[in-house]
């Protein structure tokens, strides 16, 4: 799969098709540029009156390159996703057969990645981490629910990461679009699609999750994947800052963010980019629901 981010940022562009690249044009400065379709794995377009054409659109759903639309304050506001088709009936079957048992085995195995993801998170701070290193073991012993372990860890984690990032935030708000609040929702936006570009790819429908409620329009399952890798957002974030970057800028945060999905990561005693990690994450699920078993998952941990 293609790994590359293509930033839209100026205004007045016009997107189309050619010969399977994107020629974006700029019409007020009268330049255009060619790229590759193939070698994009997710389009950021916060650009003001920009044009997509029919043709362009198709193509990309067609191969799975995912398009985020933000609003003048650079805040995701719309994603575009492939119709669903399913590329393996016997896993679609498997996603509607999910048993509770099953269902709790994994999410048991998600929290406590996150936790423990988390915990490493606040060691590279040099704050105190083993209170969440300790939840995590209890949850991996089956010593306590993975939700209350969740509950409980996240409590503790935003106590000390916050401060290290803002001086006047003293909690953890989604949603609130300002500050580093807003810049935690943004990063998260760009790791939720990651995993919705992977569960697309797989088959998946995104909408029957195993622990986050089904809503209308929602992407439950993605919401439930997505939760060992925030801690990964959180640390670039934390660097981020560290640079004296200014609170709130998302301009200057924008690429920081989607950069991540590039970034090399350990799996298996090996190095990847972050977004074929998702891919090879999102594909050990795939391969533990059609056996029906609580194989182990392979999820990036920092």
């Amino acid at each position: 799969m293609s790994h590359h981010i293509l930033h839209l940022l100026s205004h007045n562009l016009r997107v189309r098709l050619k010969l399977d690249q994107l020629h974006i044009a700029d019409t007020e400065k009268g330049k255009e540029k060619a790229v590759p379709l193939a070698d994009i794995a997710v389009i950021i377009c916060a650009a003001r009156d920009a044009e997509f054409t029919s043709s362009a659109l198709r193509r990309m759903a067609e191969l799975n390159v995912l398009l985020i639309i933000c609003n003048e304050k650079f805040e995701p506001c719309a994603l575009t996703l492939p119709y669903y088709r399913a590329t393996n009936t016997e896993l679609l079957r498997r996603q509607i057969e999910w048993t509770p048992e099953w269902k709790l085995a994994m999410w048991r195995q998600i929290i406590t990645a996150k936790i423990r993801n988390q915990a490493a998170t606040l060691g590279h701070l040099k704050r105190a981490h083993t209170l969440l290193t300790g939840i995590a073991d209890l949850c991996h012993a089956h010593q306590t629910h993975p939700d209350a372990a969740e509950s409980r860890a996240a409590k503790n984690y935003w106590h000390r990461l916050l401060p290290r990032l803002s001086e006047t935030e003293t909690r953890r708000i989604p949603g609130t679009r300002q500050g580093v609040n807003g810049m935690l929702d943004y990063g998260y936006a760009i790791v939720r699609t990651a995993v919705l570009r992977s569960l697309a790819a797989h088959g998946f429908i995104a909408a029957i999750g195993i622990a986050h409620a089904p809503k209308a329009g929602s992407f439950a399952l993605a919401d439930d994947l997505m939760e060992p890798l925030r801690p990964w957002l959180d640390r670039e974030l934390y660097k981020h800052l560290e640079k004296g970057n200014e609170i709130g800028k998302m301009e200057d945060w924008i690429p920081v963010a989607a950069e991540l999905l590039t970034k090399e990561v350990p799996m298996d005693k090996t190095k990847v980019r972050f977004l074929p990690a998702v891919d090879l994450y999102i594909q050990s699920f795939a391969t533990a629901s059609l056996a029906r078993a609580q194989f182990p998952l392979r999820i990036p941990m920092l």
